[in-house]
């Protein structure tokens, strides 16, 4: 048994950290000031951890239970944390998009033209840096725009490049319709607002839901009941926690995926 764990856990080491594709070979010839370690570390960790769980099975057998538990609590929280950075990352995205369309409107309806007024917007919001660039070269300006609301949390500069083209094609004064656009945009931060606050609700029952077997075991002990002594030595107890985590675990991970808010595309 241990052999297996240890061959499985080498062959998991050579498949996930080995080279990925026949053009891996030509990778070794880059320099090192090429790589960069930061950028490999989240892709590589989690397989470094497995491999690491099947070899602490593997030299500790009687443990598997609790090993198996530890890894679904901590992938749950890790899962979780991920998300939970994620959202907030999109926030910060979607309200920098709003605050970029209000300054741009600002400064067109001062009276600068769109060239100056789209640099200057751009040093006080880094996400309208490409359109400006694209300005000042002469490219088109609104699908700069359009692929900078590609990325993650930048949807809303789809109706900014959308007003910007139609000035340029209608000759409609682009400040006014930026206007219109940015005033949308404060509205949809708004109610976004509101709607993760909400949300926030759903998201910390589901926190509360994972401590209530700790609440349970600590209930068991004012009774004069050692249920840690049971779970902690007998099988039937280790099997027990391993299928109360899972539990959980899926419990948790359901109430997170439904107290995300239903966004269409931005």
């Amino acid at each position: 048994m241990i052999v297996g764990a240890v061959a499985l856990a080498a062959l998991a080491a050579v498949v996930f950290l080995g080279p990925s594709h026949a053009g891996s070979l030509r990778r070794l010839a880059v320099s090192a000031q090429t790589r960069t370690p930061r950028r490999l570390l989240p892709v590589r960790w989690p397989v470094l951890w497995l491999v690491g769980l099947l070899v602490a099975i593997a030299v500790v057998p009687a443990l598997t239970l609790w090993l198996l538990s530890g890894a679904v609590a901590s992938a749950t929280v890790w899962f979780l944390l991920r998300a939970h950075l994620a959202r907030r990352r999109e926030r910060a995205s979607a309200a920098e998009c709003a605050r970029s369309a209000r300054i741009l409107a600002g400064l067109l309806a001062s009276g600068q033209i769109p060239t100056a007024a789209l640099r200057e917007a751009a040093m006080e919001c880094p996400v309208l840096a490409p359109a400006a660039e694209a300005s000042a070269l002469g490219a088109d300006v609104g699908e700069q725009l359009l692929r900078t609301a590609t990325e993650p949390g930048r949807g809303a500069l789809r109706p900014v490049a959308a007003a910007w083209r139609l000035s340029e094609r209608s000759g409609a004064p682009v400040a006014q319709i930026l206007a219109r656009v940015a005033e949308n945009l404060r509205r949809q931060q708004q109610l976004a607002a509101v709607v993760d606050a909400e949300l926030a609700a759903a998201r910390t029952s589901g926190h509360i839901m994972a401590a209530l077997p700790f609440l349970a075991i600590g209930l068991g002990f004012a009774v004069g009941v050692n249920s840690l002594d049971f779970l902690a030595r007998e099988p039937l107890g280790q099997v027990l926690v391993l299928v109360g985590v899972v539990l959980t675990a899926a419990g948790v991970l359901w109430i997170d995926a439904l107290s995300r808010p239903k966004r269409g595309r931005r």
